[in-house]
């Protein structure tokens, strides 16, 4: 099983439908310009705006302890971080640079009602999107940032203010991004490896020729495909919105070497949940 990486990052603008699905089905990830620039939410989401319209809503956020990115020990296991913090938005933005902390994950509809109308959503799949909302922050020691790891579901991701630099691996073979299976808690779709500094000698199967990294401009927006490994950065303060969307059966014919990619994967994962005691093949579409 071989999936191999464009060498460069494809562009398309403002795509159709059917545009996008002839491209998707190559399982490549691309950027798709001249769409998300027309949303109000790239022209309108300044910080004086946002806590006007919603400075008081209770946000999720990470805090993080100082070195946390520097040990695998860290980032690799669930055990391993601190719960999220409820914090209301204006003090996230207003106290936010100086301590190591990032806004991520947060469910816009139900932490940010008062902006959905800001968003134009993205009509390339059927059915609807489950949307979350990244904010991160980029201080002279800290810059926002994700572990290495895939998603199991389509993911449109994007840009809405500022800058991310953005790595990807194609789903060459699971077991070489180093998943912490041998643990209950390992986060089976995380990687233990930093892209940042790659420890060939710890990891030395890890594909580190095979990476795709550029910089998503405020205004653009990514597809990634499902099980495609990413690691994402702050350049500036920035705003992103992910769309995901669930896999369904017709993907796997739709989309040349997802089905290879999954059967290569769930073995893996099947073993680790029967191990961890929380079997559910059904998960495997809920990260």
């Amino acid at each position: 099983m071989k999936v191999e990486a464009s060498k460069s990052i494809l562009r398309i603008k403002n795509p159709s439908k059917k545009e996008f699905s002839e491209i998707a089905k190559n399982f490549q990830p691309f950027i798709i310009e001249d769409v998300v620039k027309y949303w109000d939410a790239y022209k309108n989401w300044s910080d004086d705006y946002l806590i006007e319209k919603c400075g008081d809503n209770l946000v999720p956020v990470r805090f993080f302890q100082e070195n946390f990115w520097n040990d695998y020990k860290n980032f690799a296991y669930e055990r391993s971080y601190q719960p999220h913090q409820e914090i209301q938005l204006k003090e996230y933005i207003n106290n936010g640079h100086n301590v190591e902390c990032y806004l991520n994950e947060a469910v816009f509809e139900e932490r940010f009602p008062q902006l959905v109308g800001d968003v134009n959503y993205p009509e390339y799949f059927n059915g609807k999107a489950f949307v979350r909302l990244w904010f991160g922050l980029v201080s002279k020691t800290f810059s926002s940032s994700s572990s290495l790891h895939f998603d199991a579901e389509h993911n449109l991701f994007a840009q809405i203010r500022g800058r991310k630099r953005i790595i990807l691996y194609p789903p060459i073979d699971y077991l070489s991004f180093y998943p912490p299976l041998e643990d209950a808690t390992g986060a089976l779709y995380g990687s233990k490896v930093n892209p940042n500094a790659v420890d060939l000698e710890l990891f030395p199967k890890f594909p580190w020729q095979e990476k795709i990294e550029f910089v998503l401009q405020p205004g653009e927006m990514l597809y990634l495909p499902p099980f495609w490994w990413h690691h994402l950065t702050a350049v500036d303060d920035n705003i992103s919105l992910s769309f995901w969307y669930g896999v369904k059966i017709e993907d796997f014919f739709w989309q040349k070497k997802m089905l290879s990619v999954f059967f290569h994967t769930a073995p893996h994962y099947l073993y680790h949940s029967i191990f961890a005691g929380n079997f559910s093949f059904l998960n495997f579409f809920k990260f």
